[in-house]
Formats: structure tokens, C-alpha cells, sequence
């Protein structure tokens, strides 16, 4: 069964920059998401690591989810 992608739901991710005083790093998350943050140098690379985590924990939430399906249908 294929998925239908409507063009018209689009999620924003906004992210939200915190200077870290004492190390001179800058921290970032998206808005509705604060747990996952990343974490650099310059916004740009706090960014590009939150951005890869980010990817990271919808691919593990995809196979959680994929691994739910396949033991709640072998079970029933």
C-alpha cells in the first residue's frame, strides 16, 4: 500500500539559537521539538548537526513504528 504525500502539508522547522556563555558555542532546536538540539560553532553547524539528529531519530522512529506493525500483526 503506498503512502499518498499531499504537497499541501508542509512542517516548518524553526529553529531557535542559544549562545552558550562560557564554551562560545551555540545551541539549536527546532520550535515543538526541544529535546532533540545540536550543537557548534557558528549557527550554521549548531544547525547542520541538529539537522542530522533530527533525521536520526525520524528514521528510528520509523523503524519502532515499522517493528510495532509487524509484531502486532504476526500476533493477532
Amino acid at each position: 500500500m503506498k503512502t499518498k504525500v499531499d504537497s499541501k502539508n508542509k512542517i516548518k522547522l524553526t529553529p531557535v539559537f542559544i549562545k552558550e556563555e562560557k564554551s562560545d558555542y551555540c545551541k539549536a532546536y527546532y520550535k515543538g521539538f526541544p529535546k532533540a538540539f545540536g550543537m557548534g560553532k557558528t549557527e550554521e553547524e549548531a544547525e547542520l548537526n541538529l539537522l542530522q539528529i533530527f533525521i536520526t531519530l525520524l528514521k528510528e522512529k520509523k523503524e519502532k513504528i515499522r517493528e510495532q506493525s509487524l509484531n502486532s500483526y504476526y500476533s493477532d
